[in-house]
């Protein structure tokens, strides 16, 4: 009995990893994202279903490192500093963008 319940076990435990739908490099995560200073939403940075590869440098650097493993319908804080050669009145500023997953497509 000890056996079939370990194969079980093991048969759950590899179905999981199977079903695992979390964010990962080379996937396109379809996003809503609002990005504030100081609590305030900025121009320019508010999108609605932005489809966005990861690892593909698209965004400032940090932004799509923050959104390995995020999962369909999980909100998630992605806090960064904008680069010094930057928009003026962003640059070198730390923001927060409240990023939301509406779906991920694997490559």
């Amino acid at each position: 009995m000890k056996k079939v319940l370990g194969l079980a076990a093991l048969g759950g435990a590899l179905f999981v990893a199977a079903c695992d739908n979390s964010a990962k490099v080379g996937d396109t995560v379809v996003i809503d994202f609002v990005g504030t200073l100081d609590g305030v939403a900025f121009e320019g940075g508010t999108a609605t279903g932005f489809p966005l590869k990861l690892g593909s440098g698209q965004f400032v650097p940090g932004f799509e490192d923050q959104l390995i493993g995020i999962k369909e319908g999980e909100t998630r804080d992605v806090k960064l500093t904008f680069p010094e050669q930057y928009v003026p009145g962003l640059a070198g500023k730390e923001v927060v963008f409240q990023v939301t997953v509406q779906d991920i497509v694997s490559e």
